[in-house]
């Protein structure tokens, strides 16, 4: 019989490869733009499930959420490269946020006490992961336009989401930082 924490931990890290899969995959392409998206949907499912089997089967734990963690940071990464790549977002933004995640990772890892009280900072970690999504669809929509030959003006919502989603994301390590 399988261990039930593996399974969950698992579907948390089978995100890196994900990760791995939409950069190579997110291209100027309308079948590529269609692996793409379900490449990000089969990543919200086993970020959704990941969660919601750790508290049915009754093994949520510090590390699970460590190893949650590591799964969204690396999707989340990989969107921000290949979005750099295809100059949906500059590299000074590009930059900024993955040192965001890194930081992030590491002050979860480093300040480990904090992270059972981490539903404290719930609404700037929020913030933050709906300003990635609106990222990300942003980028997508992008993408699909640019095939299509439809214009509207993406990039500077998008710069404004990425933006957004990094200032709610500092905030996050701000408000776990000091969490007592």
């Amino acid at each position: 019989m399988v261990n039930p924490r593996s399974i969950v931990n698992s579907l948390s890290l089978s995100r890196i490869g994900l990760a791995l899969l939409f950069v190579v995959c997110f291209q100027r392409s309308a079948t590529l733009l269609y692996v793409s998206v379900a490449l990000c949907l089969v990543a919200l499912a086993t970020d959704v499930l990941d969660g919601y089997l750790a508290r049915l089967l009754q093994v949520a734990s510090i590390h699970g959420r460590l190893w949650d963690s590591l799964g969204d940071k690396s999707f989340y990464a990989a969107i921000i490269i290949a979005f750099n790549t295809q100059g949906f977002l500059g590299p000074m933004v590009s930059w900024a946020l993955i040192v965001h995640e890194v930081a992030l990772y590491i002050t979860r890892v480093l300040y480990i006490e904090n992270l059972p009280k981490i539903e404290q900072i719930r609404p700037s970690t929020n913030w933050h992961g709906y300003f990635m999504y609106l990222t990300i669809v942003l980028g997508l929509l992008r993408v699909y336009a640019e095939i299509h030959g439809l214009s509207f003006p993406i990039h500077p919502y998008m710069q404004a989401s990425a933006y957004a989603a990094l200032v709610f994301g500092i905030a996050s390590i701000i408000h776990f930082l000091k969490l007592h």
